[in-house]
């Protein structure tokens, strides 16, 4: 055998028994190196424990596959089965879901109020902010601020939130419309609590009377994606109902791993699913349960946002990072003439919503 799969590579390592011959051949040291567990994960749920029949395992070895996929295979159930389902049939998340995990990310934001020294002209301040389970804002204020003095006049306000990590037009926001109210009495040691624990510098604020808690009942939200990708009003019914996308707050570190460390990756995989054979520049932006989307800069003025889906089931990080390695995988393997290990696949869900060439947004899937 001169070549073998990456994915049986990897599992051979992780049990200590594998073809050192078939090891030295591989031109695959310098491929993706995740971890050992996340590339299990994705051997077992893709390719499935038969597939481990070419390389020469030891009975230890068939065990801990079989263990693992015994486990697998009773963890998906219920709920997850139809978790399963909606990976298979949607592409993307809701708007509502994408601006709740915004508004989740950040815990900072810019609120907006109607200044009463300046005839109600817009007025932006900094807020820390909490959510509570309906995503509603909840704020620590001191009373001699300039946006409580505007408060007390006009309890409408806005609140303008962007996570650091994808700053700039490109990145994802969100501005949530409604109106701030105190927060009643009974609610606030709860609500203190969770408080200091995500702002722990304002366990000194409390101390003085001159602080307390309002609670921002939202009435409209308004969703950007991206530049050129999407803008958009939110039912806010929808977005108090949705939640936050579980990978939310560990997702940046796969994305920056990715980008910078498997840039080859990433331009085969434009090659063979994309079909873009002169790609200048190209990274991921962002992923989340259901997949990922690609920015790919073909030229100064051609420059594209793909959305490619997961086929598998993700829920955390290991899962993405597992998915995430099948795609880059398959298309080595398809770019290696190994299509028959593919041949049961299904095709891999892309699509292109934005293109700077003509100025177009795609329709969301």
């Amino acid at each position: 055998m001169a070549q073998c799969s990456f994915s049986v590579l990897c599992l051979g390592c992780c049990t200590g028994v594998y073809n050192r011959r078939v090891y030295r051949k591989c031109n695959l040291l310098k491929r993706i190196r995740f971890s050992l567990l996340g590339d299990v994960r994705y051997y077992l749920q893709v390719r499935g424990v038969k597939s481990l029949a070419q390389p020469t395992f030891t009975s230890s070895s068939q065990n801990f596959a079989l263990v693992a996929s015994s486990i697998q295979e009773s963890a998906t159930s219920g709920r997850e089965q139809s978790e399963v389902e909606e990976s298979r049939t949607k592409l993307r998340l809701s708007f509502g879901e994408q601006a709740r995990t915004v508004v989740q990310v950040c815990k900072t934001g810019t609120l907006c109020t109607s200044s009463v020294e300046h005839d109600e002209t817009p007025f932006g301040s900094h807020v820390d902010y909490i959510l509570d389970d309906f995503g509603r804002p909840i704020v620590l204020l001191a009373q001699n601020a300039a946006h409580m003095r505007n408060l007390r006049k006009s309890q409408k306000c806005s609140l303008f939130c962007q996570p650091i990590a994808s700053s700039g037009q490109s990145g994802c926001r969100a501005t949530l419309v409604g109106f701030m109210v105190k927060l009643p009495l009974d609610q606030v040691s709860e609500v203190m609590e969770a408080y200091i624990d995500t702002h722990p510098h304002a366990a000194i604020a409390l101390k003085y009377p001159e602080f307390s808690f309002y609670r921002m009942e939202v009435c409209d939200v308004y969703f950007v994606g991206g530049y050129g990708v999407a803008a958009t009003w939110v039912d806010p019914k929808e977005y108090i109902s949705s939640e936050p996308d579980p990978l939310a707050f560990q997702s940046q570190d796969l994305l920056k791993l990715m980008n910078t460390d498997h840039m080859e990756d990433l331009v085969r995989f434009c090659r063979v699913f994309l079909h873009l054979k002169d790609t200048e520049q190209c990274e991921i932006v962002m992923v989340d349960r259901l997949g990922f989307d690609m920015r790919v800069q073909l030229s100064e003025t051609d420059i594209r946002e793909y959305r490619i889906g997961f086929r598998e089931h993700v829920v955390t990080t290991l899962d993405a990072q597992s998915a995430l390695v099948q795609a880059m995988q398959e298309a080595w393997e398809l770019e290696n003439g190994y299509e028959k290990l593919w041949s049961e696949e299904t095709a891999r869900p892309t699509l292109l919503y934005y293109s700077l060439s003509n100025y177009s947004v795609k329709a969301e899937a």
